[in-house]
């Protein structure tokens, strides 16, 4: 599927016209036509846009992946796996926001913070 087919199946699911996303986004109204018709190419910035509008990655426009939410990853380990404790952690955030994500983060930081704190107690820093 293309870009263009995959942007007018997200828009149909939405239940928006062409002229909603335009004034949802500020996107040109005739390069939004021609993006669906494959006729004008999409620049990154647009591309993320749409890909937030819609909810979706934007390598899944791109036809890179076919699940709206996936995005192709490098994988650094030896195997090419991952734990089974990363993977709940995965499934864990699934529906997340980005502000979810953020507050995710901080947490993160706090408990790495806390952990190097004892650390340092239990060696007499």
């Amino acid at each position: 599927m293309t870009l263009g087919e995959r942007l007018r199946e997200l828009r149909k699911q939405k239940q928006k016209t062409l002229r909603d996303v335009y004034n949802d986004l500020g996107i040109n109204y005739s390069n939004l036509a021609q993006i669906e018709r494959g006729e004008h190419s999409c620049n990154a910035e647009t591309l993320k846009l749409l890909a937030q509008y819609y909810n979706v990655s934007t390598d899944y426009l791109n036809g890179i992946v076919d699940n709206p939410k996936a995005i192709k990853v490098k994988v650094f380990d030896a195997d090419g796996t991952i734990t089974e404790c990363q993977q709940e952690l995965i499934d864990a955030t699934q529906g997340f926001t980005t502000d979810d994500f953020n507050e995710l983060n901080k947490y993160i930081d706090f408990l790495k913070m806390k952990k190097e704190d004892t650390k340092k107690w239990k060696i007499g820093y």
